[in-house]
């Protein structure tokens, strides 16, 4: 067994994952003075053909962390969005985004992850920390600390390990591992937590403005029948886009499919010749695309989240399928939750006891895990009404949600939304400053469920849930009563 450096003076953390939501735990731990390292198994800000939607809780801590003015240079912010049938026909035009900015004074974008990730990356003041092509692919526990070895056979020591290390998670496998020493059924729980039934082509490209597929700040929705897409408009010149397409099977995790350039080839040609927008195919958009990738869409919540010294973030521990973009802000809750619990702990012992430390993971995990449970549930019957799973959700998106109004679904997701949680330990956006004063819980008001559903434009989700509960019509009947 490798020996920690008792010597060590400073408590530290090690970071294994270095994308969107390690390098915002590299950020917050550098603004709040706790020495850190991190770790990434790749090259920072490789283009994939990913783009990431960031909601305005999530702009909030990007405020706080410094970063937002880099990325909203970037940016064209959503304001309208277009519901289509497999003929062409638009069915419902939104300007719920809108509505949105307006009550939230910040606004819905999409950009490129690669480029979130560059400006993240860019405002790191100490980058020696960061450490690029060095997986992690090991560690040890001690009674001090944990010691983690890199793919180089290097060793580095610190007290915690926060793995943000995705959805295939190495850290996630190790400390499973660990567990299955005392737990074989929970180490396997845990390895086989996610499942996957719809595959996504995800992939970004050139909006030539000449001949554009779609206006700037422009959403298309199209719904078809076990597939859908979706198309964006929100950085000039490009357009990011996606495929969902219901899979023949369910699979589960370590067993779920991976995609060669050829099946996604494949699948183009198979679904091509369907219609996105006005005048524009899928196939025109591969045609156009910069880069893309074929992935299946994992959706799940681990049991367990934690291990000692060790806890999980992001999507090694809470995946949710993309149609609704709430994945990477859900992961930017975690960094909030778990940053405000650690931080002030530091301030008041800097070398806490492993009592002290799981004191604090599993308050974050108190917060974190019921808001993960909703989200990743409802993304998913989002997913599957978009795709029109059943005949209900076909109807409900045709006859029930285009009556729905804009001004309500916005100020439910506002509800939603400023309910996000901020980093305590940094000040406030003036806009803000009501957020640090106590509030009285209201005894009345509509569930986060209700509100995650109607927030995502999937009010047919909310539908098929009742539904599912026999209760359809008179309980739909009574909320929408509720919300006038």
């Amino acid at each position: 067994m490798s020996s920690f450096d008792e010597d060590a003076s400073q408590f530290k953390v090690l970071i294994a994952g270095g994308s969107l939501v390690g390098l915002g735990l590299a950020l917050a731990f550098e603004r709040a003075g706790i020495e850190y390292e991190l770790f990434e198994k790749g090259e920072f800000a490789t283009q994939l053909g990913a783009s990431i939607g960031i909601h305005p809780h999530t702009i909030r801590i990007l405020e706080q962390l410094g970063v937002w003015k880099d990325i909203e240079k970037q940016v064209v912010p959503l304001q309208h969005r277009n519901h289509y049938d497999g003929n062409g026909r638009c069915f419902e035009e939104s300007h719920v985004l809108v509505d949105i900015h307006e009550i939230l004074q910040r606004p819905i974008i999409f950009m490129e992850r690669c480029k979130a990730v560059e400006v993240l990356h860019s405002h790191v003041k100490d980058r020696s920390k960061l450490h690029a092509r060095t997986a992690v692919v090991g560690y040890e526990e001690t009674l001090q600390g944990v010691i983690v070895t890199t793919e180089d056979g290097e060793q580095h020591q610190g007290h915690i390990l926060i793995g943000a290390d995705g959805i295939h998670s190495n850290v996630r496998k190790l400390m499973a591992d660990k567990i299955s020493v005392a737990d074989q059924a929970l180490a396997k729980e845990i390895n086989e937590a996610f499942t996957s039934e719809y595959n996504c082509i995800f992939a970004i490209s050139q909006n030539d403005p000449e001949k554009q597929f779609l206006p700037d700040a422009m959403v298309h929705n199209v719904y078809y029948d076990n597939y859908s897409a979706v198309a964006a408009a929100g950085v000039h010149g490009l357009v990011f886009w996606f495929l969902f397409v219901k899979d023949s099977k369910l699979s589960r995790t370590p067993n779920c499919p991976r995609f060669t350039d050829d099946e996604a080839e494949a699948t183009i040609q198979r679904y091509g010749r369907a219609l996105v927008g006005p005048g524009y195919t899928l196939k025109d958009l591969w045609d156009a695309r910069v880069k893309g990738t074929m992935v299946p869409l994992e959706e799940g919540v681990i049991k367990q989240w934690s291990h000692s010294r060790v806890v999980l973030m992001g999507d090694s521990v809470h995946k949710s399928t993309v149609n609704p973009g709430l994945g990477g802000n859900l992961a930017y809750e975690g960094i909030a939750r778990l940053t405000n619990g650690l931080v002030p702990l530091l301030k008041e012992n800097p070398m806490p006891s492993p009592e002290q430390l799981t004191e604090v993971f599993n308050k974050y995990i108190t917060g974190q895990k019921p808001r993960a449970e909703t989200v990743v549930d409802l993304s998913g019957q989002i997913t599957r009404y978009e795709a029109q799973d059943t005949w209900i959700l076909k109807f409900a998106a045709r006859h029930i949600v285009p009556w729905v109004s804009d001004k309500l679904k916005a100020k439910l997701y506002a509800s939603f939304s400023r309910g996000g949680p901020y980093l305590e330990y940094l000040p406030l956006p003036a806009m803000d400053a009501d957020l640090a004063k106590p509030v009285q819980k209201p005894t009345r008001g509509i569930s986060p469920k209700l509100i995650t559903v109607m927030i995502t434009g999937g009010t047919a989700a909310l539908l098929w849930h009742m539904h599912n509960q026999k209760r359809l019509l008179s309980t739909f009947s009574a909320f929408m009563r509720q919300g006038k």
